[in-house]
Protein backbone atom coordinates (compact mmCIF):
# COMPACT_ATOMS: atom_id res chain seq x y z
CA UNK A 1 0.00 0.00 0.00
CA UNK A 2 2.86 2.36 0.82
CA UNK A 3 4.42 1.71 -2.57
CA UNK A 4 1.17 2.42 -4.40
CA UNK A 5 0.74 5.72 -2.52
CA UNK A 6 4.32 6.69 -3.34
CA UNK A 7 3.74 5.97 -7.04
CA UNK A 8 0.53 8.04 -7.10
CA UNK A 9 2.25 10.90 -5.26
CA UNK A 10 5.16 10.80 -7.72
CA UNK A 11 2.79 10.90 -10.72
CA UNK A 12 0.85 13.84 -9.26
CA UNK A 13 4.11 15.68 -8.59
CA UNK A 14 5.27 15.10 -12.18
CA UNK A 15 1.92 16.29 -13.53
CA UNK A 16 2.19 19.54 -11.58
CA UNK A 17 5.84 20.15 -12.45
CA UNK A 18 5.48 19.34 -16.17
CA UNK A 19 3.69 22.56 -17.22
CA UNK A 20 6.32 24.71 -15.49
CA UNK A 21 9.17 22.76 -17.04
CA UNK A 22 7.44 22.97 -20.41
CA UNK A 23 7.04 26.77 -20.10
CA UNK A 24 10.69 27.09 -19.08
CA UNK A 25 11.81 24.98 -22.03
CA UNK A 26 9.62 27.03 -24.38
CA UNK A 27 11.02 30.31 -23.00
CA UNK A 28 14.56 29.02 -23.56
CA UNK A 29 13.72 28.23 -27.21
CA UNK A 30 12.01 31.56 -27.89
CA UNK A 31 13.92 34.73 -28.50
CA UNK A 32 13.21 38.21 -27.20
CA UNK A 33 12.27 41.48 -28.87
CA UNK A 34 13.80 44.90 -28.33
CA UNK A 35 13.52 48.36 -29.80
CA UNK A 36 14.28 52.04 -29.40
CA UNK A 37 11.35 54.39 -28.82
CA UNK A 38 11.51 57.43 -31.07
CA UNK A 39 9.16 60.36 -31.39
CA UNK A 40 6.68 60.27 -34.25
CA UNK A 41 5.20 62.95 -36.40
CA UNK A 42 1.79 61.21 -36.58
CA UNK A 43 0.30 63.17 -33.71
CA UNK A 44 -0.08 66.87 -33.26
CA UNK A 45 1.41 66.56 -29.78
CA UNK A 46 3.53 69.40 -28.48
CA UNK A 47 7.25 68.72 -28.48
CA UNK A 48 6.86 65.04 -29.24
CA UNK A 49 10.38 65.23 -30.69
CA UNK A 50 11.77 65.25 -27.17
CA UNK A 51 10.83 61.65 -26.43
CA UNK A 52 13.18 58.67 -26.37
CA UNK A 53 13.36 55.30 -24.69
CA UNK A 54 13.70 51.56 -24.99
CA UNK A 55 11.52 48.46 -24.88
CA UNK A 56 12.41 44.83 -24.15
CA UNK A 57 10.01 41.89 -24.49
CA UNK A 58 11.07 38.51 -23.09
CA UNK A 59 9.17 35.21 -22.84
CA UNK A 60 7.99 34.23 -19.38
CA UNK A 61 9.73 31.24 -17.82
CA UNK A 62 6.59 30.32 -15.87
CA UNK A 63 3.72 30.53 -18.37
CA UNK A 64 3.74 29.57 -22.05
CA UNK A 65 2.55 32.35 -24.39
CA UNK A 66 3.17 34.98 -21.71
CA UNK A 67 5.74 37.74 -22.14
CA UNK A 68 7.30 40.36 -19.88
CA UNK A 69 7.32 43.85 -21.42
CA UNK A 70 9.69 46.49 -19.98
CA UNK A 71 9.51 50.07 -21.26
CA UNK A 72 11.78 52.94 -20.22
CA UNK A 73 10.93 56.41 -21.49
CA UNK A 74 12.28 59.92 -21.21
CA UNK A 75 9.96 62.79 -22.11
CA UNK A 76 11.62 66.15 -22.08
CA UNK A 77 8.83 67.96 -23.90
CA UNK A 78 5.42 69.28 -22.95
CA UNK A 79 2.76 66.57 -23.02
CA UNK A 80 -0.72 67.89 -22.18
CA UNK A 81 -1.94 64.43 -21.16
CA UNK A 82 1.14 63.46 -19.18
CA UNK A 83 1.09 66.85 -17.44
CA UNK A 84 -2.55 66.52 -16.39
CA UNK A 85 -2.82 62.75 -15.78
CA UNK A 86 0.77 61.75 -15.06
CA UNK A 87 0.73 58.85 -17.52
CA UNK A 88 0.92 57.81 -21.18
CA UNK A 89 -0.71 54.74 -22.69
CA UNK A 90 0.98 52.14 -24.91
CA UNK A 91 0.23 49.11 -27.04
CA UNK A 92 1.79 46.54 -29.38
CA UNK A 93 0.71 45.96 -32.98
CA UNK A 94 1.91 43.93 -35.98
CA UNK A 95 3.97 45.80 -38.56
CA UNK A 96 6.59 48.50 -38.43
CA UNK A 97 6.11 52.04 -37.13
CA UNK A 98 3.65 53.85 -39.36
CA UNK A 99 1.73 50.68 -40.31
CA UNK A 100 -1.99 50.43 -39.62
CA UNK A 101 -2.61 49.70 -35.92
CA UNK A 102 -4.12 46.29 -35.05
CA UNK A 103 -3.86 45.85 -31.29
CA UNK A 104 -2.25 42.62 -30.03
CA UNK A 105 -2.90 43.99 -26.57
CA UNK A 106 -5.37 46.80 -25.86
CA UNK A 107 -4.02 49.92 -24.12
CA UNK A 108 -6.75 49.46 -21.49
CA UNK A 109 -5.35 45.97 -20.66
CA UNK A 110 -1.83 47.13 -19.78
CA UNK A 111 -0.29 49.29 -17.07
CA UNK A 112 0.31 52.85 -18.32
CA UNK A 113 3.67 54.60 -18.26
CA UNK A 114 3.71 56.65 -15.06
CA UNK A 115 5.56 59.91 -15.73
CA UNK A 116 7.70 60.99 -12.77
CA UNK A 117 8.83 64.53 -12.14
CA UNK A 118 11.66 65.19 -14.57
CA UNK A 119 9.82 63.37 -17.36
CA UNK A 120 11.14 59.82 -16.92
CA UNK A 121 8.80 56.83 -16.96
CA UNK A 122 9.05 53.08 -16.84
CA UNK A 123 6.65 50.21 -16.69
CA UNK A 124 6.86 46.45 -16.46
CA UNK A 125 3.87 44.39 -17.58
CA UNK A 126 3.45 40.65 -17.97
CA UNK A 127 0.68 39.07 -20.02
CA UNK A 128 -0.37 37.01 -23.01
CA UNK A 129 0.93 38.19 -26.40
CA UNK A 130 0.47 36.30 -29.69
CA UNK A 131 4.03 36.88 -30.94
CA UNK A 132 5.31 34.59 -33.70
CA UNK A 133 8.94 34.08 -32.65
CA UNK A 134 10.89 35.87 -35.34
CA UNK A 135 8.27 35.69 -38.07
CA UNK A 136 6.67 39.01 -38.91
CA UNK A 137 7.39 42.43 -37.47
CA UNK A 138 5.95 44.32 -34.51
CA UNK A 139 5.76 47.88 -33.23
CA UNK A 140 5.24 49.40 -29.80
CA UNK A 141 3.26 52.66 -29.82
CA UNK A 142 3.10 55.37 -27.12
CA UNK A 143 -0.12 57.39 -27.02
CA UNK A 144 -0.95 60.89 -25.78
CA UNK A 145 -4.53 62.22 -25.46
CA UNK A 146 -6.24 59.02 -26.63
CA UNK A 147 -5.49 55.71 -28.35
CA UNK A 148 -6.16 56.47 -32.01
CA UNK A 149 -3.46 56.43 -34.68
CA UNK A 150 -3.31 60.23 -34.65
CA UNK A 151 -2.59 60.09 -30.88
CA UNK A 152 0.70 58.17 -31.32
CA UNK A 153 3.63 60.30 -30.12
CA UNK A 154 6.31 57.60 -29.92
CA UNK A 155 6.99 54.30 -31.63
CA UNK A 156 9.58 51.50 -31.57
CA UNK A 157 10.18 48.93 -34.29
CA UNK A 158 10.70 45.68 -32.39
CA UNK A 159 13.69 43.61 -33.48
CA UNK A 160 13.68 39.86 -32.88
CA UNK A 161 16.72 38.58 -30.97
CA UNK A 162 17.39 34.85 -31.38
CA UNK A 163 17.74 32.83 -28.17
CA UNK A 164 21.24 32.23 -26.87
CA UNK A 165 22.36 28.66 -27.39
Amino acid sequence: MMTRTSVILALVTLGVAAPVTSAQAQADMLGSYSGTVRATSFAGGKDASKMSGSVTITPSKTSAGTYKVEIRLSTRGDSPTASSTGYLQWSISPGRCGARVQFLVQPSEVSPLDIRSGGNAEVMWEGKLPLTGGEGSYQLMIYDRGVREQDIVGCANLKYNKPKS
